[in-house]
């Protein structure tokens, strides 16, 4: 015997067993003999109720069902029936169609002018079959059939009486104009099971799910409480008018969610007519992440083409950002092909990725580094002076370079305040690079009221001689000072008979953060530094005035072996060594309070933007900087304050623990509304002209140079 509900509902959508929990069998017991008592006496093992008796907050996924999404309803755990209202018996449509005699009574005014793609049926209809209009066939009497049939019948059938009118090809944009005339209809003898909403989203029934994949959806219909899903409130009203049900049509195009479908389950979507069920002709075409089908009926002319994303200005949404992703986040497109060809997953070439880094991603990056950096602008006029920290970065590193880029930083906050791409072709000297990124900085900061109370640089000599025509105050990075000497002392300590120095290197290189982080004046950090030939020599008290005697306690020596000894070639060349006349003239300007190690790291972190072993063009280069930059002052950590040893050891992890945060990407999210929004209705208003003025101010720049200004 075929499952039924136990209170005899006529075609019921879905069936309910009785729970396995006693307390909730009891509870349903008592409900369906409240109102069914003469059925108390044949009570059995197996009841079923169906989903007419149960309120929609003992459902999981009622609204997604009544839409077509899934196919099965799940109860939640203790749900009781408290519904009792028997439902009235519907006229079986699909048996009385059965049964009918084969008429063929003629159609009139047949309009074909609706366009393709449209479902046939009206919004209005509901989900019941017994709702369905029924459409008046007038038989009239045609000469043929003059014989045979006098009178006219009405006739039930599943089709509105505006059904077949208005529809018209999408690829047709002139209107055509047809003949009205009678024709003889035939009724089909199929049941028709599906309700007529349910039948243009799901073809047929999928296959029962295992029990697993049931109770993970019921997991994640629970957590998933904030996401929107469908109210099956307003399905009785109207079944297919998703704007009631959802609030996808809200959404952004660009910030939809996307799924990988495989093709030969989106061809089942259309291989069956929504009509008359019959077998349809599908035509595919695809372009890049771009695929539409074409779904057309032989038996009822029924058509309608489908596309899986929407088309902005002749540009599929899918591949400008599929092109923006990978721009966006640093990464190559050549490596996302070879991923994408692994798994048969079509995406476009590597043409049209140029062709949109052209047109559409480059002025969308260039213009936001803009906006990106007025604000940073913003936040750092609240300071009346700024320290700035500057480097030079070749493309590619070595004598071969013919790019080089300018950062600034500002030492307070850590983040990137403007970078300069310079050419050596441009600059005519490869020595005038730095020189050349460091002027246009200062200017872009001058020319936004940004006052620079010092730079702490490298040792470069064209740049200090710059800086003191600026009149702009100067300090060497104690690293990069350090990281010279260091080279130095470790191939010296290599020779013979000088042990003692191999012992003596890590604490010369910590003297020198210590000479300069404890000191207040130049003549200080002098004093101090040379200090140290003393202290090799276990000399602790000084003839200099300024720095009379060590800092540390007096301790007494157990191995005499330790120290220099005096008049040595191994004191001798560590004496020359240290006390070497740029050394002495550097150290003064030894920066006291900050280095440029959060500016190595935005370094390193641009090899990930910028790769070393990929070439790039002027403006590609330019754009992967500016998204490091973004990309840097949006997660660069807070000023780490240093006292102390901190200071001696801020390269090392005691001072600079390598903690992983998990990074953000606003600028992406940024990026892409101004990509969607603006760039892509409006390229013209963005586009990147060939001559702009920072080759204009090269040329005058070089101008300059050459007459020795």
């Amino acid at each position: 015997m075929p499952r039924r509900c136990i209170f005899r509902c006529p075609n019921p959508n879905v069936l309910f067993s009785q729970p396995k929990d006693e307390a909730t069998l009891q509870k349903w017991l008592n409900f369906i003999f409240t109102h069914l008592a003469h059925l108390q006496g044949e009570y059995k093992n197996h009841i079923y109720v169906c989903d007419h008796h149960f309120t929609e907050d003992c459902m999981l996924n009622k609204g997604l069902f009544d839409s077509g999404v899934i196919s099965t309803i799940s109860l939640r755990t203790g749900a009781v029936p408290s519904i009792y209202e028997p439902m009235p018996p519907t006229h079986n449509l699909s048996v009385e169609l059965l049964d009918l005699p084969e008429e063929k009574p003629s159609i009139s005014s047949i309009d074909l002018s609706q366009p393709a793609g449209h479902p046939v049926y009206s919004p209005s209809l509901t989900p019941s079959l017994s709702s369905f209009p029924v459409m008046l066939i007038s038989g009239k009497k045609d000469p043929p059939f003059r014989s045979q049939r006098s009178a006219t019948r009405s006739v039930a059938t599943q089709l509105s009486a505006n059904t077949l009118k208005n529809i018209r090809s999408k690829a047709v944009q002139a209107s055509n104009t047809f003949h009205t005339v009678n024709v003889g209809v035939q009724t089909v003898k199929r049941k028709i099971t599906l309700p007529l909403a349910r039948a243009f989203l799901v073809q047929s029934r999928p296959k029962k799910r295992p029990r697993v994949e049931m109770e993970e959806e019921r997991v994640e219909e629970e957590q998933d409480e904030d996401e929107p899903v469908f109210d099956d409130s307003s399905h009785r009203t109207s079944v297919y008018n998703f704007t009631e049900l959802t609030d996808t049509d809200l959404t952004p195009d660009y910030e939809d969610t996307k799924y990988i479908v495989f093709e030969k389950n989106l061809r089942q979507l259309f291989e069956q007519c929504p009509v008359c069920n019959s077998e349809c002709a599908v035509q595919r075409q695809r372009c890049g992440t771009f695929v539409s089908f074409t779904q057309h009926c032989p038996e009822c002319m029924y058509s309608r083409t489908w596309q899986n994303q929407p088309v902005t200005r002749s540009t599929p949404v899918g591949d400008l950002q599929l092109s923006a992703s990978v721009y966006f986040s640093g990464g190559s497109f050549q490596k996302m092909q070879r991923i994408c060809k692994g798994i048969n997953l079509q995406i476009h070439q590597l043409d049209t990725f140029k062709k949109h880094s052209r047109m559409f991603l480059e002025p969308t990056i260039c213009h936001n580094w803009k906006l990106h950096q007025e604000r940073v602008f913003d936040e750092c006029r609240e300071h009346l002076e700024l320290p700035v920290a500057g480097d030079m970065r070749a493309h590619p590193p070595g004598p071969s370079a013919k790019l080089g880029s300018y950062t600034t930083m500002d030492l307070e906050s850590k983040k990137i305040l403007d970078i300069q791409l310079v050419q050596s072709k441009k600059v005519g000297d490869k020595n005038l690079m730095e020189k050349r990124g460091l002027k246009r900085s200062l200017d872009r900061l001058e020319a936004n009221n940004l006052k620079v109370d010092y730079i702490v640089t490298d040792r470069h000599a064209k740049v200090q001689k710059y800086l003191q025509n600026r009149q702009i105050t100067q300090y060497y990075d104690v690293w990069r000072l350090e990281k010279d000497l260091s080279k130095k002392l470790d191939a010296l300590s290599e020779k013979k008979d000088f042990e003692v120095l191999k012992k003596w290197s890590p604490a010369i290189k910590h003297h020198m953060y210590w000479a300069a982080a404890s000191s207040s004046s130049g003549e200080e950090k002098v004093a101090k530094w040379i200090s140290q030939i003393n202290h090799l020599q276990d000399i602790h008290k000084h003839d200099d005035p300024v720095f009379p005697q060590c800092a540390h306690p007096d301790k007494k020596t157990r191995n005499p072996d330790k120290w220099f000894k005096p008049d040595t070639k191994p004191l001798h060349e560590v004496e020359k060594l240290l006390l070497d006349k740029r050394v002495l003239r550097d150290v003064p300007k030894l920066c006291s309070n900050h280095q440029t190690s959060s500016l190595d790291l935005f370094h390193k972190l641009s090899v990930r933007f910028k790769p070393e072993d990929v070439t790039f063009s002027l403006i590609e280069t330019k754009c992967r900087l500016f998204l490091a930059a973004m990309h840097f002052n949006e997660n660069t950590a807070p000023d780490q304050e240093m006292t102390g040893n901190d200071f001696l050891f801020v390269k090392s992890k005691q001072a600079c623990p390598n903690v992983k945060t998990k990074a953000t990407y606003g600028y992406v999210r940024d990026l892409m509304e101004l990509l969607f929004t603006q760039v892509l209705h409006y390229p013209s208003a963005f586009d990147l002209k060939n001559k702009t003025e920072t080759e204009h101010s090269e040329n005058h720049e070089m101008m300059e140079e050459q007459h020795g200004f």
